[in-house]
């Protein structure tokens, strides 16, 4: 079985939307025409997104993992993750296990969830390096008790002994106990007088990094789907950052055409995936230039009905709820792109504890403990809030498409554009007022000085 996935130059006026195609077949997409290659530099001058058009194949079978298909796509497209390129774009990524195996109903909805975790991942690594603060500390303890009387058992005190009494006054009700089928065993014991710590060496090690920051512009450029050697799937995806990705959220969020466009463009048909293998790999917001040239925004939101009755009406309910949540990722995604701040924080505890001492009881029992155990501990936060208006989106695409699965998933995309946002303002603020008619001229008939044609000879 083999994954194949390509991103094609589209005429070097778009960023790309090719994605993986389904691990039953193999598409090839042809690398653009020369002229469009030879206008390319021209373009990238206006907007750093060109580099997104070179046009890269990226080969995963199933025995690979994902992260080779991470190497893989960034030595063709020559660059090296978290590091800044030459055109000042960087790129991070994030993966994440598809927690539902494929034969469960619940394995579409799953993939949804995969995306969003490798999404923040990555996220989170961006606003980790960039803006990230850390506070760590590390310390170590060593005690030993090594004295003379530390192995002998103390005197017996008056707590104690009233706890031993009042242990010996339950013999009637251990007999109760054993009356009714209970071992009354299990609730006896001396207590415990006094329990000594001999020796004990610690070493602990904590970090607390916090980072807040917007997160604006964080463009996924390519997501993946593979299935490993353990029979699950995992989802992966590129983000890129760069200062033309945030130009561009800017301008979306003011609803202002930025100064980067491109000559020529997109149909919204032709920047759509185009086959359903493409649509169903497709993830989150994606740029391209439309018929004006000037930018644009597609967002792919995808979920899944884990209905499996038999009843028409609760299939065709469950189905169209699927659609609603496709159509509500969509938008979410759009709104973090466009405005958006990431809250993040990691905590690390890493120690190791060990411990010797001796437990001295009541009844002059002494047993000695040896323990040792070494504390992992990792604990993740990511939040990312964003909010925006709904001015200028549209839904271009929302249907049922066959995952490669066979499950059916629910795909919606929303569009973005400076065109519909024009087009809502025009509703909004009414007709347009009709331009005055020109009023008819009098006639009129002065006293000046008229005269015929002469046909004197």
């Amino acid at each position: 079985m083999k994954f194949q996935f390509a991103v094609a130059a589209i005429a070097a006026a778009s960023v790309s939307f090719a994605q993986e195609a389904a691990p039953e077949s193999a598409i090839e997409v042809p690398a653009a025409p020369a002229q469009a290659a030879e206008a390319a530099p021209q373009q990238e001058a206006a907007v750093d997104g060109s580099e997104a058009n070179k046009d890269v194949t990226v080969s995963v079978s199933a025995k690979d993992s994902l992260e080779d298909a991470f190497a893989e796509y960034a030595e063709k497209r020559g660059f090296t993750y978290g590091e800044k390129t030459e055109k000042g774009s960087i790129y991070y990524k994030g993966m994440s296990v598809v927690d539902q195996t494929v034969e469960s109903a619940t394995f579409i909805k799953s993939r949804s969830f995969a995306y969003e975790r490798a999404y923040l991942n990555a996220l989170s690594s961006y606003v980790m390096d960039f803006f990230g603060r850390e506070t760590a500390s590390t310390y170590m303890e060593t005690f030993g008790n090594q004295s003379s009387d530390a192995e002998v058992p103390p005197a017996m005190t008056p707590a104690s002994l009233c706890e031993k009494i009042g242990m010996l006054a339950d013999a009637k009700l251990n007999q109760a106990l054993a009356a009714a089928g209970v071992d009354p065993s299990r609730y006896e014991g001396a207590p415990i007088v006094e329990k000594r710590k001999l020796m004990q060496d610690t070493i602990v090690k904590s970090s607390l990094k916090k980072a807040l920051h917007t997160s604006s512009g964080c463009l996924p450029v390519k997501t993946f789907e593979s299935r490993g050697t353990d029979g699950r799937y995992y989802i992966g995806v590129v983000v890129r950052v760069g200062a033309d990705c945030t130009t561009l959220a800017n301008a979306f969020r003011l609803k202002k055409r930025p100064a980067l466009c491109r000559e020529g463009g997109l149909t919204v048909k032709e920047a759509l995936p185009d086959t359903t293998d493409e649509m169903v790999q497709t993830f989150g917001v994606r740029l391209y230039f439309d018929e004006t040239g000037t930018p644009a925004l597609l967002s792919f939101g995808q979920f899944g009905s884990a209905y499996t009755g038999k009843s028409a009406r609760m299939a065709e309910r469950a189905e169209a709820q699927a659609q609603k949540q496709a159509k509500a990722l969509a938008d979410s995604a759009l709104t973090m792109f466009i405005n958006s701040f990431t809250d993040a924080s990691e905590e690390s505890e890493l120690s190791e504890d060990v411990e010797s001492s001796i437990t001295f009881k009541a009844d002059g029992d002494a047993t000695q403990e040896e323990v040792s155990k070494i504390i992992d501990i990792y604990r993740s936060k990511i939040k990312q809030t964003g909010s925006d208006t709904m001015k200028g989106r549209t839904t271009v695409y929302d249907r049922f498409v066959t995952h490669p699965s066979g499950q059916r998933v629910a795909v919606c995309v929303r569009r973005w554009s400076f065109g519909q946002v024009d087009a809502v303002n025009e509703v909004l603020s009414g007709p347009k007022p009709e331009a005055p008619k020109p009023q008819p001229q009098k006639k009129t008939y002065d006293s000046g000085v008229r005269s015929s044609r002469t046909y004197d000879f």
